[in-house]
């Protein structure tokens, strides 16, 4: 049975990108029930990017959310089956300019989601799982009704899997889809998500990513990490589909917390642009 975890957390990038907020996760009845709430604000500094003309623009932007979840997911009959609901809020305050044209204007919205949710989990740890499978479908409904400015639906569905081949030798897999339908804002465009690869550079109307990941562990506590993976953003107009996007690097990580099997380390990732370095917490596939 997974911990209950409570956390204060925070993130600073240095493009001055900052978050910070709470989270719990409780473990209700034996695991039959997971709630999972967080509170956070911050302020992301991102670009944005665009095809117009045949020419990509570039969009500076500074996104300021304040984000309120509360989530419940119910085992179905004992089996490794959840169903679940949760809602999303989102207030952002935006503020965006085009390079090289003045001035940069600003703008205020809220999201509000409904989120319905199926998943599978057999992983022997929800922190750094070293066997088992986790497959989510998840639809989320933003509408009027429950407070939303624009009315748009986001899916996505993901399968990651881990074997371990040997006490020392752990292989993972992942595959990610996204997509989106209606009037939905820039922000919340499915982009590839892998390490290496800057968030919201290569956004689609959908998107496609596989990732894999082998783990050494040489010590009792230290870990040695590989992977490589792949992405692709699918536009409306399939010309401006975005390349295939390769993502590759090496990390290492520490046992932490044996009791938890909590892991934490560094991974330093290159992308098609630029070399990018993290630290990590748990599995790097949180999201």
């Amino acid at each position: 049975i997974p911990p209950s975890v409570s956390a204060l957390f925070g993130m600073y990038t240095e493009n001055d990108t900052w978050m910070a907020g709470g989270a719990h996760l409780g473990i209700w009845k034996n695991d039959n029930i997971r709630y999972t709430g967080a509170l956070a604000t911050g302020s992301v500094n991102i670009k944005v990017y665009r095809t117009a003309l045949d020419r990509e623009t570039t969009i500076n932007t500074t996104i300021e959310p304040d984000i309120l979840y509360q989530g419940l997911k119910f085992r179905l009959a004992g089996s490794r089956f959840f169903a679940g609901t949760s809602y999303l809020l989102l207030d952002t305050s935006s503020e965006i300019g085009i390079s090289g044209l003045d001035p940069s204007f600003k703008t205020n919205s809220r999201g509000a989601a409904v989120i319905f949710s199926l998943e599978y989990d057999s992983r022997n740890n929800i922190l750094t799982p070293t066997e088992g499978t986790y497959a989510q479908i998840k639809s989320q409904f933003f509408d009027e009704t429950w407070g939303s400015d624009d009315d748009f639906n986001r899916y996505r569905a993901f399968i990651r899997n881990y074997t371990r081949f040997s006490e020392n030798w752990v292989l993972g897999l992942r595959l990610d889809s996204e997509a989106v339908d209606g009037d939905a804002p820039f922000y919340a465009y499915p982009f590839v998500y892998m390490r290496g690869v800057k968030a919201m550079r290569y956004q689609g109307e959908k998107t496609l990513v596989g990732e894999i990941e082998l783990d050494w562990t040489f010590s009792p506590r230290w870990t040695l990490v590989g992977f490589v993976g792949a992405g692709k953003a699918f536009a409306d107009k399939s010309e401006n589909d975005s390349d295939l996007i390769i993502s590759r690097g090496i990390g290492i990580r520490y046992l932490i917390a044996s009791k938890l099997g909590l892991q934490m380390g560094i991974d330093i990732a290159r992308g098609p642009e630029e070399t990018a370095f993290y630290i990590q917490t748990g599995t790097a596939w949180t999201r």
